[in-house]
């Protein structure tokens, strides 16, 4: 405590003198953090404290570090100078530092010599365990300056085309972690090309555990025996390289009958298939894998390999498979023996198993395995706590029905995007509690009851639109009682039912839909902190939704995600704008909406809030402007209307009692000498007189038709004729067929002019269309559709199984 207290007391003395750089109470080793970070220092500052603990000086413009810079902080555990512009030290800079144990040197410019590196660099860095100089441009190792490490627990060296480890190396007894990739923590790139037997033979004495080399896409040359001096490595990763997936597993054999914990093979493959060895490179088969399934491995991953087919035999050994516990063959091209992943139950320590994205090659067919099965019995090994089966059924059509066993210890299971259409039931989910479906067509009815435990449920883009009806009526997640995340994204929703989750309910993702509004009450949502609405069709949000909104922000620090929202800034809505500008509920600090004025040009809600008084008097005096001109136009109709009434009352009277249908006669069918006029063409002549006709004039209760080429008398122009029929006909009825609307003699478009030159009010829809053939109502005439009632368009088709139907159809709406 009391050495607390001196350290607190020393750092406010220290900070109330002026320095640049920082000083905090270091948590970590009990002393002074100095942060000196960013500060454009050409030199380590001497007016430090010198019980220092923690010196952190990147970021800035360092060139050269002299003797004995730091012989004052021999209290130092921890210093990083990284991202600086080193590219000298000379032999005593580091003198000292007893003490320390982690030295930052990425990101400079020093070069493989003496003048970077000189002999007794590291004299007296005893004590350091951790080493990182990656990125630095090398070309080859300075190991002559390692040899005091003794120590040295981590080395992060830099990647260079040819690596060497010279005999410097030898003497690094400690050390454990290799890392010679640095593409994650400063974004750099890996320069290695070549591996050799002699890259690694001075660490033989060393007990080297974990070996990371990735990300060297140049690397397409590494020999055989190249890992043979690091017998004690547990853990190997060399991914993303051209290695080739055949020659990265035989650099295992040192390997064989030995316990490792982790290896990782991911993209070691061959940008470019020049021959068939290649080809033959991306099937994993018994004497590929020799190695492989000798070793007592718990963690492998293959990923990204282009690997078209597993041989069922080439797993199945022990004892690979009965110590694996992670095993990742995702994003493949796996076609053979799909089903292989059906039959693990012999991996009885698999934990973790992910075979997703198995993507399909022009050169080589879709499995078939699963195509035409409904129902489909996936067994698991029984200790599986993560199943990803993401994108790998694309062939399972129609698929009804998908069963898992031994899921007893399942929590997540990833099914995304296996574009199955009509999924009705997953069982054997029970006791899983992370679910992500999305990418599927689920079925109308399907079974949510195998989620009753989950906790995380993605349902993002499954259709559900089709799905509406039980979508709102009775929500689909009734049975769900213990839901926290639940996202419905890209499914054109307009409206949710949630109630049954309101008791769980966390977090809620509704982006990409088609609400126009917040669907659902915040307020019966007690745990519910976070809504994501971005995308949707949400011009503005009501006083009342506002204000409830606020309500929950304050009750449980609600918030609302409203990105890609096209706002109104309309005169009635500039409240709405100012409210999103300053509510709480909001999560995006940058709140700079698109929004549309009232003249229809877009803008920011920054600008129309920065500019909230002017709008403010201009739609103020807009709104003034028009009660004015409203009552001036009220009282000049007034005017008029008393003036017209005067001098015609007796006109206007009748015109008010039609309206109201007082002393009006409207027409009956014993008023014409026709019930159905009938339109048609040439072409429908055999419709007409074999089934139109037979099935009105010679039913029981006969109707009385006009038909042209019976009825108009010879002599008689046809165009008179046919204006005579309509005329004197109660209806008419226009056989539309797709000749009918292409007749070239026009006599179908004068048919259809003289039905609609004959409407009245006194006779209530008097065209009725039937459509004859493949025609759609879309294809019918402008003219047409806008004064047909919808149901006075009858489709023929439609009637296939019940023609008598289509007759009946037909008096009644023609009110016979």
């Amino acid at each position: 405590m009391l050495r607390a207290l001196l350290v607190v007391l020393t750092v406010n003395l220290c900070q109330g003198s002026g320095h640049v750089c920082d000083l905090y109470f270091d948590k970590q080793y009990g002393g002074i953090f100095a942060d000196c970070t960013g500060r454009k220092l050409q030199q380590v500052p001497n007016y430090l404290p010198g019980n220092i603990t923690t010196l952190d000086i990147s970021g800035n413009d360092l060139k050269i570090v002299q003797n004995n810079t730091f012989y004052k902080f021999n209290k130092l555990i921890y210093l990083n100078m990284n991202m600086n512009l080193l590219s000298k030290f000379e032999p005593r800079a580091f003198s000292g530092l007893f003490n320390l144990t982690t030295l930052l040197l990425a990101r400079n410019k020093l070069r493989d010599d003496k003048i970077s590196f000189p002999d007794e660099l590291f004299q007296d860095l005893t004590s350091l365990q951790t080493l990182n100089i990656e990125q630095n441009g090398m070309s080859s190792y300075p190991d002559w300056v390692f040899l005091p490490l003794v120590n040295l627990h981590s080395l992060y060296i830099d990647s260079v085309p040819a690596p060497l480890f010279g005999s410097g190396f030898s003497k690094l007894a400690n050390l454990k972690l290799l890392q010679m990739d640095s593409r994650f923590l400063y974004e750099g790139t890996c320069s290695t090309a070549h591996l050799t037997n002699e890259t690694f033979q001075s660490l033989i004495e060393t007990k080297l555990e974990v070996l990371i080399l990735n990300f060297c896409s140049h690397l397409s040359h590494c020999e055989s025996g190249v890992l043979e001096p690091l017998i004690f490595l547990k853990h190997l990763e060399l991914t993303h390289n051209q290695i080739g997936i055949h020659n990265a597993l035989h650099l295992l054999h040192p390997f064989v009958k030995q316990n490792m914990n982790r290896i990782w093979f991911n993209s070691t493959f061959k940008f470019k298939t020049q021959n068939e060895k290649d080809i033959v490179d991306r099937v994993l088969t018994k004497q590929s894998m020799r190695y492989l399934t000798q070793i007592c491995v718990t963690e492998v991953s293959l990923r990204s390999n282009q690997i078209y087919l597993i041989e069922f035999a080439s797993i199945y050994k022990d004892p690979f498979e009965g110590c694996v516990k992670v095993l990742d063959v995702s994003d493949n091209y796996i076609v053979g023996d799909v089903v292989i992943i059906f039959f693990l139950l012999k991996f009885s320590k698999l934990e973790y198993l992910d075979v997703s994205f198995q993507r399909q090659d022009d050169d080589f067919p879709s499995s078939a395995t699963l195509n035409g099965m409904i129902s489909v019995t996936i067994k698991l090994p029984p200790n599986l706590v993560y199943f990803g089966f993401s994108g790998s059924m694309t062939g399972a059509k129609g698929m009804k029905e998908i069963v898992f066993q031994n899921t007893h210890n399942l929590e997540t299971v990833m099914f995304a995007f296996n574009f199955l259409f009509g999924l009705m039931n997953m069982r054997g989910l029970e006791n899983v509690s992370n679910v992500d479906l999305s990418g599927n067509k689920l079925a109308n009815a399907f079974d949510f009851h195998s989620f009753a435990n989950a906790k995380r449920l993605s349902l993002r883009n499954c259709k559900l639109h089709f799905v509406l009806e039980p979508f709102s009526a009775h929500s689909i997640f009734s049975s769900m009682k213990s839901l926290e995340y639940l996202d419905v994204s890209m499914n054109q929703l307009r409206f949710i039912q949630l109630l049954p989750l309101s008791d769980t309910i966390v977090h809620l993702n509704l982006s990409h839909n088609e609400f126009d509004t917040i669907p659902i009450e915040t307020l019966d949502y007690p745990r519910l902190i976070h809504i994501d609405l971005s995308f949707n069709l949400i011009g503005y949000l009501d006083k009342d939704t506002r204000s409830k909104l606020d309500l929950s922000a304050e009750k449980n620090n609600l918030k609302l995600i409203v990105q890609g929202n096209t706002f109104s800034c309309s005169c009635e809505n500039l409240d709405f704008i100012l409210w999103l500008m300053d509510t709480p509920v909001i999560s995006e600090s940058d709140r700079n909406f698109a929004c549309i004025l009232n003249n229809g040009t877009m803008t920011g809600t920054v600008d129309v809030a920065h500019n909230y008084k002017s709008l403010n008097r201009y739609c103020t005096g807009k709104l003034t402007l028009s009660l004015s001109v409203t009552f001036m136009v009220v009282i000049f109709t007034s005017i008029s209307a008393s003036y017209m009434l005067s001098k015609n009352p007796m006109r206007y009277r009748n015109a008010l009692m039609r309206i109201f249908g007082l002393g009006i006669k409207y027409l009956t069918p014993k008023d014409f000498a026709f019930t159905f006029f009938v339109g048609y063409c040439g072409a429908d002549i055999p419709f007409i007189y074999q089934k139109l006709r037979p099935a009105l004039e010679l039913h029981n209760s006969p109707v009385r038709l006009f038909l042209k080429d019976r009825d108009v008398l010879p002599g008689v122009v046809i165009a008179d004729g046919i204006i005579c029929g309509i005329t004197n006909s109660w209806k008419s009825v226009l056989v539309i067929s797709d000749d009918f609307l292409e007749d070239v003699s026009q006599w179908s478009q004068f048919t259809i002019d003289a039905a609609l030159y004959s409407l009245s009010d006194l006779i209530p829809n008097r065209i009725i269309v039937l459509l004859v053939g493949a025609v759609q109502v879309e294809d019918l005439p402008e003219s047409l559709l806008n004064v047909v009632e919808e149901e006075c368009i009858l489709r023929v088709e439609d009637y296939q199984n019940g023609g008598e139907t289509l007759w009946k159809d037909l008096r009644k709406i023609a009110g016979d």
